[in-house]
């Protein structure tokens, strides 16, 4: 599956977080298991995020959340900006 195409499915996995009462970080294994991803290759993907401002992660890729650039970036791909 195309890079592009992860990141928009993580970033929308972490938006859904928002809408819980109380939204936790989201532990890198449940977005591996929602996807279909080993772990390795979804910790390439979330370096890859991190690297732009659109997650923020622990330094050893285990939890995640997103930012308000993440937000942004994941509004822009669902209007094909």
């Amino acid at each position: 599956m195309h890079l592009q195409t992860h990141k928009i499915r993580i970033l929308t996995l972490l938006s859904e977080n928002l809408k819980e009462i109380e939204p936790a970080l989201v532990p890198s294994s449940a977005i591996a298991g929602r996807l279909n991803l080993t772990l390795p290759e979804l910790r390439q993907v979330l370096k890859s995020m991190e690297g732009m401002g659109v997650i923020e992660t622990d330094p050893d890729l285990q939890y995640n959340l997103i930012t308000r650039k993440g937000l942004a970036w994941l509004e822009q791909q669902a209007h094909g900006l």
